[in-house]
């Protein structure tokens, strides 16, 4: 899971994992080994820790060079004996080397939810050439035969031991892959960076031949018969190892296979996925008589991984029911609020649901044990509204030792046992009706909120909130906010924007970090991987919500974001990101855009001297955005750009795009990554659009139109009428960055200047999806404050209704997602509620950017498009 490793050293904001320490006094990691990774002092070494890593390297040389790199697996238990080993057998031989820099790392790149090709990584070796990693491979492979470990994935393995090799880069250095994102890189022999991949399975670049002492050996002869199963497919993948779909051949039946790989998927008292899932498959046995247990058909190992057979139950999870039934999300005619009926009937239904959850529940506490995972996602809902539960590896003893502290939004890692249950099961209920339990933790008022919103839209009974009360509630509650407004604060007799805004303002001013490199305010975790001064996730992204918005003053923190962007916009120079919203072109964009050209020059030049052949051609990060911003800044009375750069660019893309084109039309499948506004064709076409009409070009503006179809062959017509993206089978989406909004503010344009519309596909198609009372989220690019923004736009386009009817809406459904940790300080939840955030793309700059433009404040919100 990407975000994995960014919710652990701070818990408000994603951070970057280097700067994690285990908290002894955290229950949650109580028994994991913690503190610093020490090696003996030898002279002549040196030593430096970079990120999660301590290198150790004989002389003052960095390691640099590429060739077969040696991994040493270690799991939390092995890792501090292995460290003394390996690194006296590389001392003595002269070998650079690497270890995890703290003994809770071992965990780290351990547990369930670390990401899969680094699964087990604690030591790695960086021989001189082949004929040495051959050499040191053999031996060590023979020095540490008798040692236990994980497989490393995205590498060959020695003898089934813990040493692993891999083809790969020494040093960090970039390049961008086929689809245009920044990845890490290798030099082939002409001398191109290309793709370091770090593949699951291994897989060698093709100008590498594998040494025959690396090649994989066959396997061995079964010692038994071939089990009777056929993947059919693949339901999940974690660190623990895979849940498959499969056909039992003997009867024809479906199961579903649960693996567990040895030494990996480490939960937090010390146990692997292996010894979870023989305690699984044993709580299924025990409490086989319960009706909402799943029937466990066998175990058996298969190539030393092991398998648990268990019956398949054909339905949803609780939180994906809850999304298709919920009449405040989905229902056949979006503009009018839901019926009497149609509450009562799901209201109905989820009292069917969670009675049998709770007698579940009831029956395992009656027993002595605790199931320690109670979330949505682990409840099965049948079509005849019957409930299994799924995932028993946290099923327990009352007072045993916790495993896993629970999922975000349905735990709270100080209750133990039986409570920690009745928590889970109250935010479970809780999120049946108003799924943003994540956020309880944040702010001490929003439970109350949460409660009393759900007791007005469902009426439910007094005794239900009191009950949720009792179980879930913090210890202290601010007495003057008990029962907040699901309605933004700004609205009505309430603050006011001008006292909104400020309060935004001050979360700001408290969290801005001037002296860190890597960003100045909190934001969403793909932000680590972004320029920091970007538009995106970095520092032009607040200010742009700033500068372009009447009524916000606040000129000392405007100073101060434009002295680090600054400072930090030219260490972005060295960095390969080049677009709009990725790179420093945004902040130079952003300033100009905005009446600040001091810095502006200097960092568009910046952006773009780089090289954008493999950019792709995306608004957000490719040659659209790069075009649609420098078109903007060659006009005027003071060009920042020249107009020929901008048709330039302009030409570039329409002989790109249309390349790009005739490529997805010859795929049956085309990639999902190639739709939308922000990533995909929706927003080339606006932008080829764009150069058509700059430069007159007819047949460019024919190309925008093709792209605009293209773009709706990856929509379906859903329930409630509306056209949305379908996201690969997975889900249907309506938001700005990819969705039905984002194509409708391209489809709005394209009507603005030529009156032209795809057969079947209208802008109230499209908008009948941007109604829903129920929304998670309140980002910008995939949230609330994207639908009021681009209503807001599309009503200055004409098409007032229903977009003004659906902006009254989300506004007063906006103070939901508000977050008060301290008086007069307001924040916005990020990527999946996990943590605040401040940038424009999934925080609080996004939200004040949108009400704003709603409200007349500003006159523009999406930089580049709108």
């Amino acid at each position: 899971m990407d975000y994995f490793y960014y919710t652990f050293a701070d818990p408000d904001a994603f951070e970057d994992i280097r700067h994690w320490k285990a908290d002894s006094r955290d229950p949650r990691f109580a028994r994991l080994r913690r503190g610093l990774t020490a090696v003996p002092h030898t002279d002549g070494w040196r030593y430096a820790q970079h990120g999660i890593w301590t290198v150790c390297r004989p002389g003052s040389d960095p390691v640099r060079g590429q060739g077969w790199k040696i991994h040493v697996a270690v799991t939390p238990e092995t890792f501090a004996p292995l460290v003394d080993i390996v690194s006296a057998f590389c001392f003595e031989r002269g070998v650079p080397f690497k270890f995890l820099a703290r003994h809770e790392y071992a965990w780290l790149v351990n547990a369930k939810y670390a990401p899969r090709p680094v699964s087990g990584k604690g030591i790695v070796l960086y021989p001189a050439d082949e004929r040495q990693s051959v050499a040191l491979a053999t031996e060590l492979a023979a020095l540490l035969d008798t040692w236990q470990g994980p497989r490393v994935l995205s590498d060959l393995r020695i003898d089934d031991g813990v040493v692993h090799v891999r083809y790969g880069a020494y040093t960090r250095r970039y390049c961008r892959n086929a689809e245009g994102k920044v990845t890490f890189a290798l030099e082939d022999p002409e001398g191109r960076l290309v793709p370091d991949r770090r593949s699951v399975p291994f897989r060698a670049p093709s100008f590498v031949t594998v040494p025959e002492e690396f090649a994989p050996r066959p396997p061995a002869p079964a010692a038994g018969p071939v089990p009777p199963y056929r993947i059919d497919k693949t339901l999940h993948f974690s660190n623990s190892g895979g849940v498959y779909l499969a056909t039992n051949t003997d009867t024809g039946g479906q199961v579903v296979l649960k693996e567990a790989r040895p030494s990996a998927g480490y939960d937090l008292i010390g146990g692997d996925s292996v010894r979870r899932a023989r305690q699984e498959y044993a709580a299924l046995n025990d409490f086989a008589d319960l009706p909402a247990v799943p029937a466990a058909h066998e175990q058996f190992t298969w190539q030393g991984h092991l398998f648990t057979v268990m019956e398949y139950v054909r339905g949803t999870t609780l939180l994906e029911w809850c999304a298709a039934k919920q009449p405040y999300l989905l229902r056949p005619d979006p503009f009018r609020p839901p019926t009497a009926h149609d509450i009562g009937e799901y209201r109905r239904q989820v009292d069917t649901i969670l009675e049998q959850v709770r007698a579940f529940l009831s029956a395992l506490w009656e027993r002595g044990y605790v199931f320690g995972d109670v979330h949505p996602g682990n409840v099965i809902v049948t079509p005849d509204l019957e409930v299994r539960f799924v995932d028993l590896e946290a099923c327990i003893e009352q007072d045993a030792p916790r495993p896993f502290p629970g999922a975000p939004g349905f735990n709270d890692y100080t209750r133990t046992g039986r409570a920690a249950d009745e928590y889970a099961l109250a935010m479970l209920e809780l999120s049946c009706y108003l799924p943003l339990t994540h956020l309880v933790r944040m702010d001490g008022a929003k439970l109350h909120q949460l409660l009393h919103t759900s007791t007005e839209r469902f009426d439910l009974p007094a005794e239900w909130t009191e009950r949720v009360l009792r179980l879930c509630a913090p210890l202290e509650v601010p007495p003057a906010r008990t029962a907040p407004r699901a309605a933004s604060s700004h609205l009505d007799d309430a603050l006011g924007f001008e006292e909104w805004a400020a309060q935004i303002v001050a979360g700001l001013t408290d969290t801005i970090t001037p002296q860190r490199a890597d960003r100045l305010f909190r934001n969403d975790f793909s932000g680590f991987s972004l320029s920091p001064v970007c538009l995106a996730t970095g520092a032009s992204g607040v200010l742009w919500s700033l500068l372009g918005t009447r009524g916000v003053e606040a000129p000392d923190l405007v100073e101060q974001v434009i002295d680090w962007i600054a400072v930090r916009g030219r260490e972005s120079a060295d960095r390969l990101e080049c677009g709009l919203y990725d790179s420093e072109l945004g902040a130079g964009y952003a300033l100009w855009r905005h009446g600040h050209p001091e810095h502006a020059p200097w960092l568009v030049d910046s952006a773009l001297a780089k090289e954008r052949d493999g950019s792709g051609l995306s608004v957000f990060g490719g040659l659209a955005g790069v075009f649609l911003a420098c078109a903007e800044m060659a006009a005027g009375p003071d060009p920042l750009v020249t107009a020929a750069t901008a048709e330039k660019l302009g030409a570039d893309l329409v002989d790109r795009a249309r390349r790009l084109l005739d490529r997805l039309r010859s795929s049956e499948t085309p990639d999902v990554a190639h739709f939308g506004l922000l990533h995909g064709v929706a927003g080339i076409g606006l932008a080829v659009h764009r150069y058509g009409l700059l430069v007159d070009d007819t047949a460019a503006v024919g190309l925008a139109r093709e792209l605009l179809e293209f773009e709706l062959t990856g929509y379906v017509r859903c329930a409630d009428g509306s056209l949305q993206f379908n996201e690969a089978e997975r889900r249907s989406l309506g938001y700005v960055e990819v969705g039905s909004l984002g194509t409708a503010l391209v489809l709005s344009e394209f009507a603005r200047h030529e009156g032209w519309a795809p057969t079947g596909a209208g802008i109230p198609d499209l908008t009948r999806a941007n109604g829903p009372e129920l929304m998670v989220q309140s980002g910008l690019f995939r949230g609330r404050s994207g639908f009021i923004a681009g209503l807001a736009s599309l009503a200055r386009d004409g098409h007032e209704e229903p977009a003004r009817s659906f902006i009254e809406r989300h506004m007063n459904q906006l103070g939901l997602h508000e977050v008060r940790p301290r008086e007069n300080r307001l924040h916005y939840p990020g990527t999946r509620n996990y943590k605040l955030s401040d940038d424009l793309r999934t925080g609080s700059a996004g939200v004040l950017t949108s009400i704003a433009f709603a409200e007349g404040r500003r006159d523009d919100w999406l930089p580049g498009v709108r």
